[in-house]
């Protein structure tokens, strides 16, 4: 809580958290914290969130909300959806609110998801705090089409152009001529192969997952590798901050967390991979396991 400046009411709300929640809730619970106290609802703004919590005729956002925007907490939650979807709000004092929640939510948001490690039995709330987390990050979805709005010098309407253009992953930039990219943009040379060179040294996983012959009713044996698949090229150059990571998280059919753990960038580049053991109890439910690695900031 001190490492993260985070306020103890704050803290005691999570206290009652299930362990299921959905990316929605941990949204909606995040909005009622106390980071964001100083978050005032202004009569004059009501029309503009209620547009953007619903209109058929106007993009909004992903999860709305029941009934009109009357509350604090409604519009924290309706400005983080806005600017998760680049949303464009044009009032000023909405996108400086904006500004101040996401400064705010960062630090909530890698709280929480440290928070929710600290348990067994809440894997699919402490996946989706990690989801979260990094969509704070880059203020995006992480399911989101402008991919390229992470590049440095793609703001919201080029990463447009880019999602109108089909270039909705970092492959597909990768893969695009430079020469095309830069039509696309209407930008001169050398922009394209910037853009491109900025992907090309992003890291670039593989993650393989081997069950190991163990025989054993009750417990299996998996070997999990993490693969960095472009080790030689992040040798001189790296688009990614120096303290990246990815976590590496598994949970069972009974929402049970079997391992979670960081993974730093700068260990990869060591040796190219990541290998670990581990075993897992056979759950009630089912047996499938989910294994998940997401960057801390892509």
């Amino acid at each position: 809580m001190a490492w993260y400046y985070i306020a103890f009411d704050t803290v005691k709300q999570f206290f009652t958290i299930k362990g299921t929640e959905t990316l929605n809730e941990l949204i909606m619970m995040i909005s009622n914290c106390a980071e964001f106290v100083d978050v005032k609802l202004r009569t004059n703004e009501k029309k503009i969130l209620n547009t953007l919590n619903k209109d058929k005729d106007k993009i909004t956002i992903r999860f709305p909300m029941e009934g009109k925007i009357k509350t604090r907490e409604m519009k924290v939650n309706c400005l983080i959806q806005a600017q998760l979807g680049c949303i464009p709000i044009q009032d000023f004092t909405l996108t400086q609110d904006t500004g101040r929640i996401f400064r705010n939510g960062l630090r909530v948001t890698r709280w929480l998801s440290d928070f929710l490690a600290s348990s067994k039995n809440n894997f699919s709330a402490l996946l989706n705090s990690l989801i979260l987390a990094k969509c704070f990050r880059c203020r995006l979805w992480e399911n989101s089409l402008h991919v390229s709005k992470q590049l440095e010098k793609i703001g919201v309407s080029l990463s447009n152009a880019m999602v109108n253009a089909g270039l909705t992953s970092f492959k597909k930039i990768e893969d695009i001529n430079a020469r095309e990219l830069e039509l696309i943009l209407n930008r001169h040379p050398p922009f394209g192969n910037q853009i491109k060179e900025s992907v090309l040294h992003l890291p670039k996983y593989e993650l393989e997952i081997e069950q190991l012959p163990k025989y054993s009713d009750t417990l299996a044996e998996i070997l999990v590798t993490v693969k960095l698949m472009n080790y030689e090229q992040l040798q001189t150059k790296r688009t990614a901050p120096d303290f990246h990571y990815v976590t590496l998280v598994i949970g069972d059919a009974d929402n049970q967390v079997i391992f979670n753990q960081k993974i730093m960038d700068s260990v990869l580049l060591k040796t190219g991979n990541w290998m670990k053991k581990i075993e897992v109890k056979r759950a009630l439910k089912s047996e499938d396991i989910s294994i998940n690695l997401i960057s801390s900031d892509y």
